[in-house]
């Protein structure tokens, strides 16, 4: 190597990692000010998709979504207890002692059940607030985003 090119390589090398520093500098500064993300859960996903789509829709529609909503509100906490009752259940079934595996997969099989039942009402409440929604609304409905 010719003596100049040994002697700009240290300036490739403080350029590069300058440019590194400067590229991770800036993923954590956009990090640091982007506002968290909403809470989750199927009820507040549902949440969030009707105050989106109730933006596009009649008044009288977007309060048929949100009269629907604030109903099934119920469906939705009795599902969120159902599933948080079932890990206590099954750790305490883990640790029995001897273990009930017909006991494990009766328990299985009611948790089964209540999510089907669950389902098969909110299904039910979806069908009944569609019928409820004007032509125009279902067509607003079917062009956005469902969720």
């Amino acid at each position: 190597m010719t003596p100049s090119i040994r002697r700009r390589w240290p300036w490739f090398l403080l350029v590069g990692s300058l440019a590194l520093n400067m590229l991770a500098g800036g993923f954590v500064v956009a990090h640091s000010f982007r506002p968290p993300p909403p809470p989750g859960g199927p009820d507040r996903m549902l949440e969030r998709f009707v105050e989106d789509v109730s933006q596009r829709l009649s008044p009288t529609d977007a309060a048929v979504l949100r009269k629907a909503l604030d109903d099934a509100r119920p469906l939705f906490v009795r599902m969120h207890v159902s599933r948080e009752e079932f890990t206590p259940r099954l750790r305490t079934a883990l640790m029995a002692q001897p273990f009930d595996a017909a006991g494990v997969k009766a328990m299985f099989d009611s948790v089964h059940a209540t999510d089907a039942a669950l389902r098969s009402e909110i299904e039910a409440r979806v069908v009944d607030t569609l019928s409820r929604l004007s032509p125009e609304g279902r067509l607003r409905l079917a062009e956005s985003r469902l969720p």
